[in-house]
């Protein structure tokens, strides 16, 4: 009985933290919030006129990564997670390496390709179907995307 309790009070606080920061407020919450929920970003960009893009990736091989813009007048004026297709298809060729990882954040990983002299980041998520598949952007040597695709990952078997 000790245990189940032990377990049913540390599931609740941990229910407290907010992975996705869907506890904060657009408009209401500030970034001294936003960090306390979700911790210190994994990249900064200034977004010009006092604004500011927060960045934080779930892990290497995680399904997202959420994007949260703050004010000028420090507070949170969107949050929401930008590995998804419709982020995907803003991606253009002659796009520059920032502007990837302003719109879509860091790679999960990464690949070179000497002879053809570019190289590719990948992102692993789960499509708008409920598919995890991988997004991927091939730059060429002067960090400018060439072309992109998406490749999704085989359901298990038990799923169909």
């Amino acid at each position: 009985m000790r245990n189940a309790l032990f377990l049913a009070a540390t599931l609740a606080l941990a229910g407290c933290a907010a992975y996705d920061g869907h506890n904060l407020v657009p408009g209401g919450s500030t970034e001294s919030e936003l960090r306390a929920t979700m911790g210190a970003p994994a990249l900064t960009f200034d977004q010009g006129g006092g604004g500011k893009r927060l960045v934080y990736p779930r892990g290497p091989l995680g399904l997202e990564t959420y994007m949260a813009d703050i004010g000028p007048d420090g507070r949170v004026v969107s949050i929401g997670n930008a590995l998804r297709d419709e982020t995907f298809y803003r991606v253009q060729a002659g796009m520059t390496k920032d502007e990837i990882l302003r719109l879509i954040g860091p790679p999960g990983e990464t690949m070179a390709f000497p002879r053809s002299q570019t190289h590719a980041w990948d992102y692993r998520y789960m499509d708008t179907w409920g598919y995890r598949a991988i997004f991927s952007v091939t730059f060429n040597a002067q960090d400018v995307v060439v072309s992109k695709f998406t490749q999704r990952i085989e359901r298990d078997k038990g799923q169909r």
